[in-house]
């Protein structure tokens, strides 16, 4: 299955470096297609049944990884800023 991924995402990438695309920005074809891919995942989780019995655990799982996934950047980028001040790198 990844690999059908791969191929379909580089042949996106090559196609868009060889074809004009302003089209897409005009009809908003990418926010068309990415809510018909959110809703493709969420049809393929509701009729997973065992997918669907741990989906308490999967939502703590994905809170937590978001939540300290967040503190982790705010703190590395609060941190990296004052050593580039104190260094004398300003802004």
């Amino acid at each position: 299955m990844i690999w059908y991924v791969l191929i379909v995402f580089f042949a996106g990438f090559f196609i868009g470096k060889f074809i004009k695309t302003e089209w897409i920005s005009k009809f908003k074809v990418v926010i068309i297609l990415t809510m018909l891919l959110l809703f493709s995942l969420g049809l393929e989780i509701g009729a997973n049944d065992e997918l669907f019995k741990k989906i308490d655990k999967i939502f703590l799982y994905a809170l937590l990884i978001a939540l300290f996934g967040s503190i982790g950047s705010f703190l590395f980028g609060y941190i990296s800023e004052k050593l580039f001040e104190k260094a004398g790198w300003k802004k």
